[in-house]
């Protein structure tokens, strides 16, 4: 009888053991497809997540069926892992299998001795065919530095619809249905570059469709600035992060890496495009009263002591305009607020977001009266100028960004241009309904 109980508790105490270690245990791993979309073209890739707690995953298998066909795709034998994520690359056309309808089969098995097995299946599509793209309009006439808007429809929903110029890509917006891409030729440009629109559906079949145009070449000015001693010490000097002795050294140093800084700071901002509806309305405003101090993509270059210095060459990405001493400051349009504060060189700033890509900048301001998030009206006071950041005297710098690009905001002050290149299509292919 000591015997039966000394081996009954000697069971039980193994089996405790065994269940805190996991080798008993009576749950299933959990599966999650990590997907947003299962359609699967010529390649996919299928991204899988498995979870067991105790005492882990031991292997994983993926199977995909049609029409009575089943075929593993993937097996991988797992060490218990607890967690594993992993992308499993599938290539239905060289399986066998067909457009249309098929069964996504996935299988985790834990590594407790029942080997708890857990099976998640899912409707698949099968998806050879590439979308078809209609072009309804498109801008004929762009400069470098210019704005130009491409009205599409697709045949089907699509993951991506994009405008793309050598290694620059734009996105382009869903309307009820129906596309606005938005985008801009570099400043920089001298020559016609190749335009195109691509389109990715769920199953990452791809149609790329080129964007004819006439390219008409602006040549913006090129001027030498004269800096001193006290430029820098009052101005360069407390806009470095940075002790550097040498002044020709901490001009470059601000001028190019901060300057840069700052206006990553601002593309990623003008990038966001979180509001795809066009909130604003006939032409844009700028400063009253004002006189234009400096153009849109004046490349500048700079003197010290009877030298240019090499290597602080910058390019001037919107207009400045001077009126008075702390002269008022307007919203150009109608729009949202989504940036107010210090930006380094630009010094205190205001971003304003008008909708489907389109943004204005407002610097170097000595006052700043609006909030993040704030709406805005057109003609809306928002702050004054100032002298703040890199600005010798009172002025307002002003910048216009379509899809995170700088562009030539004398277009946006032109009525015609803006009828002409947008309001009309959008009215006709749109319906007009912004809101």
């Amino acid at each position: 009888m000591k015997k039966s109980l000394v081996l009954i508790l000697l069971i039980l105490i193994g089996f405790i053991i065994l269940f805190i270690l996991g080798k008993i245990n009576f749950s299933k791993p959990e599966i999650t497809i990590l997907n947003k979309t299962l359609s699967l073209g010529e390649n996919a890739v299928i991204s899988v997540k498995a979870v067991d707690d105790k005492p882990g995953i031991r292997d994983l298998k993926v199977y995909i069926s049609q029409n009575n066909l089943k075929i593993k795709v993937f097996e991988q034998s797992m060490d218990n892992q607890k967690d594993v994520s992993l992308n499993v690359n599938i290539k239905p056309k060289s399986l066998g299998l067909v457009e249309g309808n098929a069964v996504l089969e996935i299988e985790a098995r834990d590594g407790s001795i029942l080997k708890n097995t857990k099976v998640l299946t899912k409707d698949v599509k099968i998806d050879f065919t590439p979308p078809s793209i209609s072009i309804l309009a498109s801008t004929q006439n762009i400069i470098n530095g210019g704005t130009g808007f491409v009205f599409a429809k697709s045949s089907e929903d699509l993951k991506s619809l994009d405008i793309k110029i050598e290694n620059l890509s734009f996105k382009c917006l869903n309307l009820n249905n129906t596309y606005v891409c938005p985008f801009s030729l570099p400043y920089f440009y001298n020559d016609k570059k190749p335009i195109y629109l691509e389109a990715l559906d769920n199953a990452d079949n791809k149609t790329v469709s080129s964007i004819p145009y006439n390219f008409k070449k602006v040549n913006y000015s090129q001027s030498t600035l004269d800096i001193d001693d006290n430029f820098i010490d009052t101005k360069i000097k407390p806009l470095s992060d940075k002790d550097i002795p040498d002044k020709i050294e901490l001009f470059k140093y601000v001028n190019t890496v901060i300057r840069n800084k700052n206006e990553s700071l601002i593309h990623k901002i003008a990038s966001e495009c979180k509001n795809v509806y066009p909130m604003f309305e006939g032409e844009f405003i700028y400063l009253e009263n004002a006189a234009k101090l400096g153009g849109f993509a004046d490349y500048r270059k700079y003197r010290y002591n009877g030298k240019i210095i090499e290597g602080a060459d910058a390019y001037h990405k919107g207009f400045d305009f001077a009126s008075v001493k702390n002269a008022p400051v307007k919203a150009s349009n109608n729009g949202k607020v989504v940036f107010t504060g210090f930006l380094g060189i630009y010094g205190n700033s205001i971003i304003i977001d008008h909708g489907l890509c389109v943004y204005t900048l407002y610097s170097h301001l000595s006052e700043i009266s609006v909030k993040e998030g704030e709406a805005v009206k057109k003609g809306q006071y928002i702050g004054k100028t100032g002298t703040t950041g890199l600005a010798v005297g009172d002025h307002l710098h002003y910048g216009v960004l379509v899809n995170g690009i700088e562009v030539n905001p004398v277009e946006w002050f032109d009525i015609n241009w803006l009828n002409t290149r947008f309001y009309e299509n959008y009215k006709n292919i749109i319906g007009g309904n912004n809101k």
